[in-house]
């Protein structure tokens, strides 16, 4: 038995959006291109992943989100357009963006960043940028109709949640793909 679990914090969304980004991968898959797509299911909306975490810090780990928590205001998760890392002319990772205009998921970002990095855990060196990954690039198998079709696509306006906890899950790596599992939540956010 592994004394480790590889982990993140994440915001789980609603079953609206999931749908939303489901019937999303639907509509992109008839383009006929090499992607690995996230199991609907799956897709939620990292904040920080901490990699493999010793058994023994889970606690830490559960005090310092619930600390975190305490003072921060429920955030709007509303999806913008759909992007690709690291751009659409060559891209790796499929996404959908989340609006941040006023940086409160940014800034709330940061705070996770600065306070686990107290605790020990490393800061990540590319800047935060929200988004909700759902599907990575395998080949380039008609990537130009991809390219062509993340320029048109548009996401409706009125779908959105407001989210009021955050979770820290255990993923776990299969052949089917990885397994995610909620560890502890916050009662708010």
């Amino acid at each position: 038995m592994s004394n480790t679990l590889r982990t993140f914090i994440a915001i789980t969304l609603n079953s609206e959006i999931q749908q939303f980004l489901s019937r999303t991968q639907d509509h992109l898959k008839k383009l006929g291109c090499d992607i690995k797509w996230v199991k609907p299911e799956n897709i939620h909306f990292t904040l920080k992943f901490l990699g493999d975490v010793k058994l023994k810090k889970i606690d830490e780990v559960k005090q310092t989100l619930e600390n975190l928590a305490k003072n921060m205001q429920p955030v709007d998760i509303e999806l913008t357009q759909l992007g690709a890392f690291p751009n659409v002319q060559r891209p790796r990772i499929l996404w959908a963006g989340i609006k941040d205009e006023e940086k409160r998921i940014t800034q709330f970002a940061k705070l996770l960043e600065d306070h686990f990095g107290k605790i020990g855990f490393k800061k990540e060196k590319k800047p935060f940028s929200p988004h909700l990954t759902i599907g990575r690039i395998r080949s380039p198998k008609n990537l130009n109709l991809l390219s062509e079709m993340i320029s048109k696509y548009s996401l409706p306006v009125d779908l959105k949640q407001t989210a009021q906890n955050i979770t820290l899950y255990k993923s776990t790596l299969t052949p089917a793909g990885p397994i995610y599992a909620p560890l502890h939540s916050t009662d708010r956010c």
